[in-house]
């Protein structure tokens, strides 16, 4: 109990804040920027903490034991994927991190490959199951898309290992990231604001607004920006979401400059208690409100059934979102280490 309190003491007082107004890339003619650090687009709902409930939510989570029945039947591939899809084609290594092929190219987005989302070795969020791939396994990586710093998202010491084996691989990341990115070994990297654009071979890759927040302490929220991301190739277009609440943004801006999708990663997970979650996290229903914005032909749920981050069980997650209606769109829940084609 002492060390656990001590994990979120700690955790909490791990960073400091300094304001992002002398960065170079601040612009205060963008709604998102201010001179206190990023914020959400108009029209998002407002988080209201209330302290005491926080804590006790975030020592929960740092400090239980999940059940060892959580997980739906088959959610695990007893032998993962060895060989890729033909064409483009996904393989869900868990939570939001996928290895995705496209264009020629082999894509990792939020690589997570630790045992707990967490600064600490021993005490936070530890994954239900291993990652579909082992880090050690991986094939050679071209791009790494990462959405934003929470450490389930922003794996430093994975992130670590990969820079060991592929120093060189371009690694595109919101603002504010660059420099920390850097520092684990990494030499090619861009960070971007909301629409910009990047290329990579034939795949474009632009930045998409999202709803949430950023920190890795208690003194430094906001001061990195959040996002998703859309890849397109000729053969596919993917619309990775990040970590996201539903708000207007979606219908009245982004589905109008970046619109249709073939694909939508959604996330399902991490939705309970909904007064504390809805500002930042969709719900299944809400998912799949925000793939039909999209105009995806195919939503596939993401960021549940590997890490204990809200109040919500896997099963709870998997059964809403297979429930939820979601007329012309196919609905696909992929088991950790399978890989799927996206044709």
């Amino acid at each position: 109990m002492r060390l656990g309190t001590f994990a979120i003491l700690a955790f909490l007082l791990a960073a400091c804040s300094q304001g992002i107004d002398e960065e170079g890339f601040f612009d205060g003619s963008k709604h998102h920027h201010t001179t206190e650090g990023f914020r959400n687009p108009p029209g998002s709902r407002a988080r209201d903490i209330k302290p005491f409930r926080f804590i006790g939510f975030v020592f929960r989570r740092l400090t239980e034991t999940p059940e060892p029945d959580i997980l739906p039947v088959g959610h695990v591939l007893a032998k993962p994927s060895t060989k890729s899809a033909p064409g483009p084609n996904l393989t869900w290594i868990g939570h939001a991190t996928f290895l995705i092929r496209l264009g020629g190219l082999n894509i990792l987005t939020d690589p997570f490959f630790s045992e707990r989302a967490s600064p600490f070795s021993f005490v936070g969020p530890k994954r239900f199951a291993p990652p579909g791939i082992a880090l050690n396994a991986l094939p050679k990586i071209d791009v790494i898309v990462i959405s934003h710093n929470h450490y389930d998202s922003f794996d430093a010491p994975a992130l670590k290992r990969i820079a060991s084996s592929h120093p060189k691989v371009r690694v595109l990341a919101p603002l504010g990231l660059a420099e920390p990115i850097r520092e684990l070994g990494f030499t090619n990297v861009r960070e971007m604001d909301w629409y910009d654009t990047d290329h990579v071979g034939a795949v474009n890759f632009q930045a998409t607004p999202a709803i949430h927040r950023s920190n890795r302490g208690l003194f430094d929220v906001n001061q990195t920006l959040w996002s998703g991301f859309v890849m397109t190739a000729p053969e596919h277009r993917i619309w990775f979401a990040g970590d996201t609440a539903l708000g207007p943004i979606f219908e009245k801006e982004i589905a109008r400059r970046i619109g249709p999708v073939d694909t939508a990663l959604v996330p399902i997970g991490a939705f309970l208690p909904r007064n504390f979650m809805r500002p930042v996290h969709v719900n299944p229903e809400e998912a799949l409100e925000l793939a039909r914005i999209m105009g995806a032909a195919t939503a596939i749920g993401m960021h549940w059934g590997t890490l204990p981050l809200g109040a919500d069980k896997p099963i709870e997650a998997k059964q809403r979102f297979e429930a939820a209606p979601a007329p012309g769109i196919n609905k696909m829940l992929m088991r950790i280490g399978e890989t799927r084609s996206l044709n």
